[in-house]
C-alpha cells in the first residue's frame, strides 16, 4: 500500500539525527514492501520561503501536504511529531481522499502537560495514536473518534550494529546519555545516578554525555561513544507527580534510547517506577529500585562480567527478534486498518477511548 509519512527529518542536522524513532519507523514501512513518501513538515516549511524560516513557511507545508495527497493518493497517512501540519488540514486530506485511514505515532512523555496537549491537537482528525506510555493513561489522548494503543521503541539492524554484549574489552564500564532539564525529579537516579558513582564506586569508568562532565553527542560520535561500553542507564526523565503503575503517567515509558542500548548490545538499566521489565522480562534487562539497589546491581556487572554478558545477550536477542522496525511499524498498520494481526506481538495490545 501507499503510506504517506509525515514526520520531521532533521534535514538541517546532515545527518546528526539519522538513528531516531521516525527514521527506524520510516524503514520499517519501506521494509515491509510499501510505497513511502516520507513528508518533513518543518523543513518543508523553511524551504519554502526566501528566509528559510520555519514559522513563515508553515501555510505552504500545510498546503504542499495536500499536493502530495492528489498526486501520491495515500492509503495510510502516518504522522510523527509533524506539528506544523493543522487539524483542518487533515480534515481537507481525507475529503480528498474518503478512505484513507490516518494515525499519529506519539513518543513523548505524557507525565508532561504540553505533550498531552500536542497529542490532543489531532486526536479529533486521526484515527488512531500510538504512544510509547501503556495503559489507562492512555485515554487521556483518545479522541471522539480514535483510539489509542501502546507502541514500544524499536531496534532497527541497519542502525543498530554494534554488539557490545560480545566484548569485555570496551574503556568504559558505563554509558549515560541525555540533558537534565530543570523540572526533573530531583530524588530520581537520572539526576544522581553519576554523582552516585563517583562517589561510592569511584574505579567505574563513566562515559557521560549531555549532562555532567560531556558534552551532548549526535550522529556517528554518539554511536562510536556508546560502542565504547559495556552498561547503558536508560534512566528516563521525570516530574515529582508522575505516577507509576498500569495507571500512572510512567508505566512502560521509555525515551527511544532503550531501543539504542539494548539495539547494540548494552547491559540495559531501568528504574522500578517504569516496570519495563514486564515489557523486555527481568532475563533481559537491569531493573533496579532506588540509590543502594543500583550500586549494589551495578558493582555487580561491573565485576561480573560472565552475567553481564549473559543479561545484555538476551536483551539484544529479544530486541532485534520482537522490537524491530518491521514489527513495530506493521503493528501500527495492522492496527490502524483493522487487520488481522500478523504476529504475536510482544507488547500490550489493549486499546483505549470510546472511539467505535
Amino acid at each position: 500500500m501507499r503510506i504517506l509519512h509525515v514526520s520531521h527529518q532533521h534535514l538541517k542536522y546532515l545527518g546528526a539525527r539519522n538513528y531516531f524513532f521516525p527514521v527506524r519507523i520510516n524503514n520499517g514501512f519501506v521494509r515491509n514492501n510499501h510505497e513511502v513518501f516520507w513528508f518533513s513538515d518543518r523543513d518543508m516549511a523553511r524551504c519554502s520561503n526566501p528566509l528559510g524560516s520555519r514559522k513563515f513557511g508553515v501555510g505552504a507545508s500545510n498546503r504542499k501536504l495536500l499536493d502530495v495527497c492528489r498526486n501520491f493518493q495515500p492509503d495510510v497517512i502516518a504522522l510523527s511529531s509533524a506539528d506544523l501540519i493543522k487539524a483542518d488540514t487533515l480534515i481537507e486530506a481525507r475529503r480528498l481522499l474518503p478512505n484513507v485511514a490516518i494515525f499519529q505515532y506519539y513518543i513523548d512523555a505524557l507525565f508532561i502537560p504540553s505533550n498531552v496537549r500536542d497529542a490532543l491537537s489531532k486526536a479529533e482528525v486521526v484515527d488512531w495514536t500510538f504512544a510509547t506510555t501503556a495503559g489507562p493513561v492512555l485515554s487521556r489522548i483518545a479522541g471522539k473518534r480514535s483510539k489509542v494503543a501502546f507502541v514500544p521503541n524499536p531496534v532497527d539492524a541497519s542502525i543498530d550494529v554494534h554488539r557490545c554484549h560480545e566484548h569485555s574489552d570496551q574503556p568504559y564500564d558505563v554509558f549515560t546519555a541525555g540533558h537534565m532539564p530543570s523540572w526533573v525529579d530531583p530524588n530520581d537516579l537520572r539526576s544522581r545516578a553519576y554523582h552516585l558513582i563517583t562517589e561510592q564506586l569511584p574505579d567505574v569508568r563513566c562515559a557521560v554525555y549531555g549532562h555532567g562532565p560531556g558534552k551532548s553527542l549526535f550522529g556517528a560520535a554518539f554511536m562510536d561513544a556508546l560502542s565504547q561500553a559495556r552498561i547503558g542507564l536508560n534512566f528516563s526523565q521525570r516530574t515529582a507527580s508522575a505516577k507509576p503503575g498500569p495507571g500512572g503517567e510512567l508505566y512502560l515509558y521509555s525515551s527511544d534510547r532503550i531501543g539504542l542500548y539494548l539495539g547494540n548490545g548494552l547491559l540495559t538499566f531501568s528504574t522500578r517506577p517504569f516496570q519495563l521489565s514486564e515489557l523486555y522480562s527481568q532475563d533481559a534487562i537491569v531493573e533496579v529500585d532506588g540509590d543502594d539497589d543500583f550500586i549494589d546491581q551495578l558493582k555487580h556487572f561491573v565485576h561480573n562480567d560472565t552475567a553481564r554478558k549473559k543479561v545484555a545477550r538476551a536483551g539484544y536477542e529479544l530486541a532485534h527478534r520482537e522490537f524491530n522496525e518491521r514489527l513495530v511499524s506493521q503493528y501500527m498498520i495492522e492496527t490502524a486498518l483493522g487487520m488481522p494481526h500478523s504476529h504475536t506481538y510482544h507488547w500490550p495490545l489493549e486499546t483505549h477511548g470510546t472511539a467505535g
